[in-house]
């Protein structure tokens, strides 16, 4: 099998320009003896979270909806993340983010369990792979153009039969203040569906130190360039005050976007989201790391 970062890129696919420099500066200043209970925790959560879901299974819908929303709440809260939910997301909907961290499939499992497109080399990690599995993601190899309409009618059939569905346009992850452009492809699956489509715009932020009140955007839980599962977790297990706000912007319907087709649902779902944040132009340059 051909390493994915030997395969040949193609035009459709986005490249991030971040890298470690951009959370370099992201204090921390948890103590040695909160980050160890915040690992254990985390673990436990897994773990427990697992057991919940393995029972939960042959219940239903509802059951695994309940188990899964509860889990992913308190997998953040282990780590020492508080979840900030604003609006809600309607059953069977293409639920779409701009696409920042590893966490932001929990966040969003936080407010709306739903089957998740990500990238297909997540799952080659079998850890990693089994918790994926769990929250229902739908693997896709972006290296791989001829694959992609195949899951698009996926998505969509998932779609008809009345799932929600998240996924991230960007394509990639950015750091979090920097930004990429929405690619339409998976909004055709919802117009074929005639699903609704859920802007959701996910913003990270960290409590401001000393007396001051209020919280700043913030890149600590990004993961990005040469970051790893295990490094993103720790900057955020290591950090104090983090929050993410989770805000369904608002409900399109994906009937009424036919004539005007998935590039113009795409560039609608975009600005809604990133007018919820302070993101940078896609094309501004940022500071890599040497």
């Amino acid at each position: 099998m051909i390493p994915v970062a030997e395969l040949a890129r193609h035009p459709w696919q986005q490249v991030s320009p971040c890298d470690g420099a951009c959370s370099a500066d992201e204090p921390q200043e948890t103590a040695a003896w909160l980050r160890a209970v915040r690992w254990a925790a985390l673990v436990t959560v897994l773990l427990t979270g697992l057991l919940a879901l393995a029972v939960a299974y042959p219940c239903g819908a509802t059951a695994r909806r309940i188990v899964i929303r509860g889990g992913a709440r308190a997998m953040l809260f282990s780590v020492g993340m508080r979840v900030e939910p604003v609006g809600n997301v309607p059953l069977r909907s293409l639920v779409v983010a701009n696409h920042q961290s590893l966490l932001d499939i929990v966040a969003i499992a936080s407010i709306a369990p739903s089957a998740f497109v990500a990238k297909a080399d997540i799952f080659d990690v079998r850890p990693i792979a089994v918790l994926m599995r769990t929250f229902g993601a739908i693997p896709l190899r972006r290296e791989r153009l001829s694959e992609l309409p195949v899951t698009v009618d996926h998505v969509a059939d998932l779609l008809r039969r009345g799932r929600t569905v998240a996924l991230f346009p960007e394509g990639t992850t950015y750091c979090g203040v920097h930004r990429g452009d929405f690619r339409p492809a998976f909004f055709q699956a919802a117009i074929d569906a005639r699903a609704d489509v859920v802007p959701v715009s996910l913003r990270y932020s960290v409590r401001l130190p000393g007396p001051a009140r209020g919280a700043r955007q913030s890149t600590v839980a990004a993961y990005v360039g040469s970051d790893t599962e295990i490094s993103t977790l720790a900057r955020v297990i290591a950090a104090r005050g983090v929050a993410v706000r989770v805000h369904a912007t608002e409900v399109l319907d994906a009937g009424q976007w036919v004539t005007a087709g998935r590039g113009a649902l795409a560039a609608r779902a975009e600005a809604a989201v990133f007018a919820d944040a302070a993101f940078l132009d896609p094309a501004a340059s940022v500071p890599l790391a040497a």
